[in-house]
């Protein structure tokens, strides 16, 4: 999924306690606008633009805000359909977008999206927790935003919803495929077509991060009259397989309606169900963390800043090239032995992590010579290893009867980290976490095991040099 564990928690705990007592002084306060900000009208509210990372983006002012700062964040569609936003308003809450068009969700929108939240929880002391609103295509960005960061939602509204890109621009089921759209999500995406039919990676089959958040999604759609995002391959499924999950899910669904228009005539459901799940009692971040403070390791330490050089805090010897689901928060680790292969031939790795991972290689049993085969720089489901394309390989050719040296970075951020690393060949299961009897510790021992080295306290990693 972006500290000094002991830092984060009086960080967090501070600002649950003084929330409360500044949270007024905080909605009533009138902040002076950012530099750069234009100022305008939309719908009879002041309406604040500016770029952020290049991209347009626009906040809306409700004329009383309501305690705690809360905001809804339309993901696509800015204007249509807008009578919830402007209820909204009404009732205190802002109203944000950022112009990400044409990328469906990708990974580079999610970090336009990442650097939006930044700007405008720290210039506007918005509540660390928004509303994601999904309209149609935007589906795509609130969900994959969210499961990115289900620890800063607070509900999510979703309107007719594009929930797996293979079903829209993709033409699914009854919907019919939209041409130079598909192209240009292959392309946001990196992906070839061939890889983008078998990609695992769309939100419809990662809810779980929702879920496990308790997370509230209210979903609002027509009927079988959608020809342009059949339900049934997206709000029906979300809402069947949210449910599984254990998760929250509303569904409003209009008899005889197609995909347009959005919302409801009389919006008050929309408003009373994000009202009910955005509380006075979030923390409003103010200037006091950003996303990259909260996701990454303290201060953006890196993959690269784990010291390596020096004592772990704790070792742990693996029985195959999995690492154990419950070793704490916050924190640095590395992987590394050999890998024996049981037959000369092509071998494809692959690597699922949580926050993010590197797998190295190298072309011998010497350590100097291993290259970073494979990665991931945000959070996969546990044993996924086809969700992002850079989790796997380029075939490698090894042979039997020789070891080579392999090693795996990772960091873990909050909740319960996972990292595995998976091989497939001629005579190997594909994506099969690789099992102990082809590996062997480092710098020496019996095949049987590798082992894990863990670093805590990353606030007090010594810093590398630059260079």
């Amino acid at each position: 999924m972006r500290n000094n564990h002991k830092t984060h928690f009086r960080v967090v705990l501070t600002a649950l306690l003084l929330s409360a007592l500044c949270a007024m002084m905080v909605t009533q306060t009138a902040f002076a606008a950012p530099a750069g900000v234009q100022k305008g009208e939309w719908n009879g509210y002041e309406q604040h633009s500016f770029n952020v990372g290049g991209r347009g983006a626009l906040l809306v002012l409700p004329k009383k805000p309501a305690t705690g700062n809360p905001w809804i964040w339309r993901s696509e569609f800015f204007g249509v359909d807008p009578q919830a936003d402007i209820a909204l308003l009404e009732k205190g809450v802002y109203v944000g977008y950022i112009g990400v068009g044409g990328l469906f969700g990708a990974p580079v929108a999610l970090d336009a999206m990442d650097l939006y939240y930044d700007f405008v929880c720290e210039n506007y002391h918005l509540s660390a927790k928004t509303v994601p609103e999904g309209f149609s295509r935007g589906g795509l960005y609130a969900l994959n935003w969210g499961i990115r960061h289900p620890d800063l939602v607070a509900c999510m509204y979703l309107d007719a919803p594009v929930c797996d890109f293979k079903s829209w621009p993709g033409g699914g089921g009854r919907t019919r495929a939209s041409g130079k759209d598909w192209r240009d999500c292959l392309n946001a995406y990196g992906m070839t077509e061939a890889e983008a039919r078998a990609y695992k990676g769309n939100p419809i089959d990662n809810l779980k991060p929702l879920a496990d958040a308790k997370i509230p999604i209210l979903v609002v759609c027509g009927d079988m009259q959608d020809w342009v995002v059949a339900i049934e391959g997206n709000a029906l499924l979300l809402e069947s397989r949210y449910k599984a999950l254990g998760g929250d899910v509303t569904l409003i669904k209009k008899p005889g309606a197609g995909h347009r228009p959005h919302s409801l005539p009389d919006p008050t459901p929309i408003v009373n169900f994000v009202l009910k799940h955005t509380t006075a009692d979030q923390i409003s971040p103010g200037k006091w963390k950003s996303i990259a403070g909260r996701k990454t390791l303290a201060n953006q330490k890196s993959l690269a800043d784990i010291p390596v050089n020096t004592k772990p805090a704790r070792s742990i010897v693996l029985q195959q090239f999995e690492a154990q689901k419950s070793v704490g928060e916050l924190y640095g680790a590395r992987v590394r032995g050999f890998v024996h292969a049981p037959k000369t031939t092509d071998y494809d790795f692959a690597i699922a992590a949580d926050a993010s991972g590197e797998l190295y290689l190298s072309t011998d049993e010497n350590p100097k010579n291993k290259v970073l085969i494979a990665f991931t720089r945000q959070p996969t489901a546990a044993g996924n290893f086809t969700q992002f394309p850079s989790q796997r390989s380029k075939p490698v050719k090894l042979e039997a009867g020789k070891k080579y040296y392999i090693e795996v970075l990772h960091k873990q951020n909050s909740g319960n980290g996972h990292m595995s690393v998976g091989w497939a060949a001629a005579e190997v299961s594909t994506g099969k976490v690789i099992p102990g009897t082809q590996l062997s510790p480092y710098p020496n021992g019996a095949t049987g095991t590798i082992t894990q080295e863990i670093w805590l306290d990353p606030a007090a990693w010594p810093e590398h040099p630059k260079p």
